[in-house]
């Protein structure tokens, strides 16, 4: 934790805890005001509603058929009243009814008189009156709840008056209902002023710390400037804090730190132009120069070229070949990274890759032909766009194999090179040449196309003899996807038609 994030805390912890301790204070007791304000008036709607209901003709309503006499109408007009003058803003009834004794259960209570005139909300005679374990009812007991409650239509706050004879008995009772957002709404005003006011805490407390950190931490500001952005690979980045004590001393040490590293990154800037990315992290990684060794691992190797570019380029100045080459070659490597490829070589205007090293990949057939048709639509959207600038267009073939090959470093002590050697290898090679004279784009071996049999549609193309191998090899064509595969396919057999 920073030295400036302490005060800041400190600061923040101080005045927050007291005035989080005021604001916990009044919120608990105008909380408890609020709750005993709608207690007090749950309680005495229910009563003043009670004394309206005449008992004796409460004692008549006996089954649901009931609710069709003069009594069931007389009650739930007097209910209905009462409800309706206390639906105002400062006292909203959400409902009122009446439950007594099942006949059949006396412990139970079943509902009386429901005035709700929506069908939803309306409960009727008969009716099971369903609360929580938790929140148990005796009848005949005058009582408000202490607390919201949840049933089936919502969270409430509940006053119970019991509806009395001329003799005193309770033959039902009044029950008031009081919605928790009600009681939430009569909160808010609160709500606001005590996040006002710990808003207001909050921005005194941020400015003190501000001024007062600002001041005691602006040398260790400097230093993490000056490091974040060392981080970031500014390393010409230089702290400009002179002082004669502990602060002065680091920042000459960071500044110090700050050339190492710049003096390691130009050198890695300039290796990495001779070896490939892998060998670079390798020997950055482990601290070690790498020595001569190799693994036997199934790889898949993709080689590809451009179809005539001999002859093209004999037409061409020095630099239009080189620009040309460039901006294909950064077009094709970005392809292969995005398929999880590794880019092994350039073989003059062709490149080499091998897909499952040095990392294994259980899916490298898959990934080769996806970058494989992926490079001949990218040439092909660079043709269109050389062919609207003037510029030759060109065509690729590109090989596929897949099978055991040693891969690791290869070479001397003086030199090495990552790459893969083998039979694998060759095959690979053979059949980017294959596709010249077959007239495909992609052709693939029958090893890489058991891998991904179903993924891709292929076209057998018969089989291949190798140099150098005794059995011949099934090849497949992949077919790739645009206009020159449709209806242009007489002219992208031109050695220059782009493809």
């Amino acid at each position: 934790m920073s030295y400036r994030t302490r005060l800041l805390i400190i600061f923040f912890g101080s005045a927050l805890l007291v005035n989080g301790a005021s604001v916990a204070f009044l919120y608990r007791e105008s909380e408890r005001d609020v709750y005993e304000e709608f207690r007090d008036k749950a309680l005495s709607v229910a009563a003043t509603t009670a004394v309206a209901l005449d008992a004796d003709l409460h004692r008549t309503l006996q089954t649901r058929e009931d609710e069709g006499s003069d009594a069931y109408r007389k009650i739930e007009e007097t209910l209905r009243r009462a409800r309706d003058a206390n639906r105002r803003d400062d006292t909203y009834v959400k409902f009122i009814y009446t439950v007594m004794p099942s006949k059949d259960d006396p412990a139970m209570l079943v509902f009386g008189v429901d005035p709700e005139e929506s069908l939803a909300d309306k409960s009727h005679l008969g009716d099971v009156y369903r609360v929580q374990k938790t929140h148990p009812i005796t009848f005949g007991e005058r009582r408000v709840d202490e607390d919201f409650y949840t049933d089936q239509w919502g969270t409430w706050l509940s006053a119970y008056e019991p509806i009395k004879d001329s003799s005193g008995k309770t033959v039902a009772m009044v029950v008031v209902d009081f919605s928790s957002s009600r009681v939430a709404l009569k909160l808010r005003p609160l709500h606001l002023a005590l996040a006002l006011s710990v808003v207001i805490c909050f921005c005194l407390a941020l400015l003190i710390a501000v001024v007062h950190s600002a001041h005691v931490s602006r040398p260790l500001l400097a230093l993490r400037d000056v490091v974040a952005r060392i981080g970031k690979g500014d390393y010409a980045a230089r702290i400009g804090v002179i002082r004669k004590d502990e602060f002065g001393e680091v920042a000459k040490a960071v500044n110090k730190m700050a050339e190492g590293l710049q003096e390691r990154e130009t050198i890695k800037s300039a290796f990495a132009r001779y070896v490939s990315s892998h060998v670079l992290e390798e020997v950055l990684s482990s601290g070690q120069m790498p020595v001569v060794h190799g693994v036997s691992r199934r790889v898949t190797v993709l080689f590809s070229d451009i179809r005539g570019f001999t002859g093209t380029s004999e037409m061409m100045r020095p630099e239009q070949v080189v620009a040309m080459l460039n901006e294909y070659f950064k077009i094709m490597v970005d392809v292969v990274f995005r398929h999880h490829g590794m880019l092994d070589k350039f073989i003059g205007d062709g490149m080499m890759v091998i897909f499952g090293a040095p990392v294994d990949d259980p899916h490298q057939e898959e990934h080769a032909i996806r970058a494989a048709l992926e490079m001949q639509q990218e040439v092909y959207k660079l043709c269109e766009k050389w062919e609207l600038q003037g510029r030759s267009s060109i065509r690729i073939g590109i090989g596929i194999n897949s099978g055991s090959a040693v891969v690791g470093n290869i070479g001397s002590d003086e030199r090495l090179e990552y790459t893969a050697i083998g039979d694998t290898v060759n095959l690979a090679s053979r059949l980017e040449s294959a596709t010249k004279e077959l007239g495909v784009d992609i052709l693939i071996s029958e090893y890489t196309y058991d891998a991904v049999r179903g993924l891709f549609p292929a076209m057998p193309q018969g089989e291949v003899h190798v140099k150098g191998r005794q059995q011949p090899v099934m090849t497949y064509s992949v077919a790739t996807q645009h206009p020159l595969h449709t209806n242009q396919r007489a002219e992208a057999d031109m050695e220059l038609t782009c493809v």
